[in-house]
């Protein structure tokens, strides 16, 4: 998270954000959960699993979309297609 959704002050790492007190913790504990599945989904990858890693890329998504997400999950539909 670069800035606070609420106010927009640049993060600096505090869980309230400093502009206005907002809780950011429940946002932060969603971005770490997307960042742990998307390490997970490459672990899959790597070992082949692509139905697997697809379908934990597309419960990040959920949580929240990201470019990288998108573009793993671009180069699923790539390799589904044999483009």
């Amino acid at each position: 998270m670069d800035r606070c959704p609420n106010c927009r002050a640049r993060y600096e790492g505090d869980s309230p954000c400093r502009r206005c007190g907002m809780d950011l913790s429940s946002l932060l504990a969603v971005e770490r959960a997307v960042e742990g599945l998307i390490a997970e989904a490459m672990a899959q990858l790597a070992r082949g699993e692509v139905p697997a890693a697809r379908q934990t890329l597309s419960k990040a998504s959920t949580l929240h979309s990201t470019p990288l997400i998108g573009r793993l999950l671009g180069f699923l539909r790539h390799i589904d297609t044999g483009d």
